[in-house]
């Protein structure tokens, strides 16, 4: 499994992808590179009235658009939450 809301232009490079084992976050105006997340570190999932969705791990938060009547961003938000989910989920049981 793997999905990702892209929202890239000409000088950066922004995009969440979501994978089986966590989240893969860029942000890139010139130098850098992606960041990876288990479920597990993600504190707080969150989405804003202009839809943008946010993620908080550590003191961190990360952010991107979304567009909320596209197929492919409903399916990373779902995706992403479930992940979340079963990671509070497992560490309950433990």
């Amino acid at each position: 499994m793997s999905l990702k809301i892209a929202a890239s232009s000409l000088i950066t490079k922004h995009y969440l992808m979501v994978e089986a084992e966590g989240v893969k976050f860029c942000e890139i105006a010139a130098f850098g590179g992606p960041k990876r997340f288990p479920f597990s570190r993600i504190e707080c999932v969150l989405i804003s009235p202009d839809h943008k969705l946010s993620f908080q791990v550590g003191n961190e938060v990360f952010g991107i658009g979304t567009k909320p009547g596209n197929p492919k961003h409903l399916a990373v938000i779902d995706a992403l939450l479930e992940g979340v989910r079963r990671s509070l989920n497992a560490g309950s049981a433990a």
